[in-house]
């Protein structure tokens, strides 16, 4: 009997460390997965990694040419920053695991790169579960980590700080940008409070950080990118192929005969790398097809022809978990007839966003540099054309697309 039950669960744990590798190799760029296979080939005697030709990465200053190899420093990232200190907390697996997932979908700002409900969608996972993962990102060093947006970002830091007076929070959700310009007699006519105290509110808000990332490396990679995946027209159609050649070859040493439990370990989990990259191929290619039939007119027109697509769709067609498009997008880049893209930029909730967001930018490039345009400007011109949204919004779409305050953009 307690041959049986040990058994069972000697089998459980090689399974979940199966899926656990295949999920890890899934979600890493190309080249994360070659430093893995690098790292994994000195410690690991059953596997062994063949390139065909170097690869090249770039050249430095005195024009000598650099090979990934000369890049494998082990550096920190954020990344690794917040889940370290997750690690430390005592809480339910179940929320941790909530909260690896919001850090490794950050962008390179510190901000959420996805919406809360998508996280729900794709983790199944409730309202109550959500808000009690967030609590903990929220208190988590840098703080601002995880915010949706910069007013949400300056509000977390602030509420860390202990602070409760509601005409500061006033003027981050609505007179950010007044504040920027120093119009401050129209904040304290709104809020019906002295110009001083705007003056010392702005002075607190002087204090926080509207970048969380900032100071922290946020990517493994240098400071290049390699894409993932290359798609091209051909003869009026769009062709794709996975860029395997980043990726060195995984081989089974053919010498290596283990003889003991532990040896047998390395023997199995080399046999699983070559098995997880061998299903990451698929998984890309599977994905990279969809997006390509859905997405056609983005890829011969542009940004503007972007359709909405929500990783649910792609994961319905595919037959997959929407968990497991998420992972399969992280951190992939495709070169593309409109140059470098990230997999994850091919999702858009709604494709009137795209057109409001071209729309801004539009405007902003034709107003008079003299008199550069407030977002309340902005807003009311994209009324007049049929685009009923908030000046908050304008302002977010905005510094989204890089764009500086009218104040900074004045020459």
């Amino acid at each position: 009997m307690d041959f049986k039950i040990n058994l069972k669960n000697d089998i459980k744990l090689v399974l979940t460390q199966e899926m656990q590798l295949s999920i890890n190799i899934l979600q890493l760029s190309g080249f994360e997965l070659q430093k893995f296979l690098e790292k994994e080939a000195t410690v690991n005697p059953a596997i062994e990694i063949v390139y065909n030709t170097p690869p090249k990465i770039k050249k430095n200053d005195s024009d000598n040419t650099l090979t990934i190899e000369d890049n494998l420093v082990d550096e920190p990232t954020l990344t690794d920053f917040l889940e370290e200190q997750i690690s430390y907390l005592k809480i339910k697996q179940s929320i941790r695991n909530i909260c690896i997932f919001i850090i490794n979908n950050l962008d390179h700002r510190g901000y959420l790169a996805i919406s809360k409900k998508e996280i729900m969608n794709i983790l199944g996972v409730n309202h109550k579960e959500i808000d009690e993962a967030f609590t903990h990102i929220y208190s988590l060093d840098p703080c601002g980590i995880g915010a949706e947006d910069l007013s949400h970002c300056l509000k977390i830091q602030l509420q860390k700080k202990g602070i409760k007076d509601k005409n500061i929070f006033l003027i981050i959700d609505n007179y950010l940008n007044e504040l920027a310009e120093k119009k401050f007699d129209v904040i304290s006519e709104k809020l019906h409070i002295s110009q001083e105290q705007v003056i010392n509110y702005l002075t607190e808000i002087q204090t926080l950080s509207p970048l969380p990332s900032r100071g922290y490396k946020t990517t493994s990679n240098i400071d290049y990118i390699i894409p993932d995946i290359n798609i091209e027209i051909v003869d009026g159609k769009l062709v794709f192929s996975i860029n395997k050649d980043l990726l060195p070859k995984v081989y089974i040493n053919s010498n290596y005969s283990p003889s003991t439990d532990a040896e047998k370990y390395y023997l199995d989990k080399a046999v699983n790398i070559a098995k997880s990259i061998e299903k990451r191929f698929e998984t890309l290619t599977r994905i990279t097809s969809s997006l390509i039939n859905i997405q056609k007119n983005f890829f011969f027109k542009g940004k503007n022809y972007l359709n909405s697509l929500t990783l649910k769709e792609v994961a319905n067609e595919l037959e997959l978990h929407e968990s497991t498009i998420s992972r399969a997008i992280k951190d992939k880049f495709i070169n593309s007839p409109q140059g470098i893209i990230s997999m994850r930029s091919l999702f858009v909730l709604d494709a009137s966003v795209n057109e409001i967001k071209n729309k801004i930018e539009t405007i902003i490039l034709n107003e008079d540099k003299k008199k550069p345009l407030s977002d309340m400007a902005i807003c009311n011109h994209l009324k007049e054309i049929g685009f009923n949204i908030a000046r908050r919004t304008v302002a977010k779409y905005r510094e989204e697309l890089g764009l500086m305050s009218s104040r900074e953009r004045k020459k």
